[in-house]
């Protein structure tokens, strides 16, 4: 059975990128009589089935005007990318290479649906997963990327810089003792569900984490002594945290996120310092489609 989509409508389109806002939405603009259309029809039904997680259309633009018109869609095929009701991504023509690259690149993996333990939260019980969310690393605003007692040559921007979960080498580790005070700032609100923290080390992997929220500038004395009650939440990161399992979060104090701020008290094994070398936060953001984004010309 097809996986994808046909669009004759845009109350249809609209539908589709309402659905579920932040994921990637993957439109094949062709035409009945188009040869290269047919040629990469096949390629583009496998990518639907490889990427479940993203969704894919199809519009054939003799039937579906309205719709070529608002994407300015001037040769077939045509393949528009679409997040959040913006578009990332375009391919003109049938290149195969391409467009496989451009779907990879922005659907990314499958959110994991794992949970994980947090103080005080039902979450720890299994009852929450990731399914709906996208990673907000690509929300990130890089130039306010900062973390606190880190490594000269194992800082934050070794791992999470490029807007993506670090798979290079590098790690994140702390200078003067176990310590590190992570600040995370994104260039827009965004609700998050879920934490990744994973360590190669074991001994050296965080253990006991503090979370805060929307604050503009943050030191250790403003996390080290407070009261748990201060925090969004205080979590207790387990071994298969550690190894990849997801954190999930209390969805009802991180609706409205324009920075987290994630302070480690603690790691595993007493270590003199703390490793991190991978991180990814799960959710979505705040803003929805909005149709208006998109302008029609007068032909296709």
């Amino acid at each position: 059975m097809s996986l994808v989509k046909s669009l004759s409508t845009t109350a249809e389109l609209q539908t589709l990128l309402t659905a579920s806002p932040t994921r990637l939405v993957v439109i094949d603009f062709m035409a009945t009589w188009c040869g290269p259309c047919h040629q990469i029809a096949p390629l583009f039904e496998s990518l639907s089935k490889q990427y479940k997680h993203a969704a894919f259309a199809r519009v054939d633009v003799d039937r579906s005007q309205e719709i070529a018109q608002m994407f300015k869609v001037t040769a077939m095929p045509t393949f528009v990318l679409l997040k959040g009701g913006q578009e990332v991504g375009r391919v003109r023509g049938a290149s195969a290479g391409q467009l496989q690259q451009i779907v990879a690149v922005h659907a990314g993996p499958a959110p994991p649906s794992a949970t994980a333990s947090s103080s005080g939260d039902s979450s720890s019980k299994g009852k929450d997963d990731l399914v709906d969310t996208v990673s907000l690393l690509e929300f990130l605003d890089p130039s306010q990327l900062n973390c606190l007692n880190e490594a000269e040559q194992h800082g934050i921007k070794g791992v999470i810089s490029n807007k993506g979960k670090n798979k290079s080498g590098a790690w994140l580790e702390s200078d003067a003792d176990e310590e590190l005070l992570l600040n995370i700032y994104f260039n827009q609100a965004v609700r998050v569900r879920g934490l990744v923290i994973q360590a190669k080390e074991l001994p050296q992997g965080p253990k006991k984490i503090k979370l805060f929220l929307n604050k503009p500038a943050l030191g250790f004395e403003d996390v080290e002594d407070v009261e748990e009650a201060e925090a969004a939440q205080v979590l207790e990161v387990t071994e298969e945290n550690l190894a990849g399992k997801p954190i999930i979060l209390r969805t009802v104090r991180f609706t409205r996120v324009t920075s987290l701020h994630i302070f480690v008290a603690s790691n595993h094994g007493d270590e003199d310092t703390t490793r991190i070398d991978a991180i990814d936060i799960f959710g979505m953001p705040v803003e929805t489609t909005n149709m208006g984004n998109f302008k029609k010309t007068e032909e296709v």
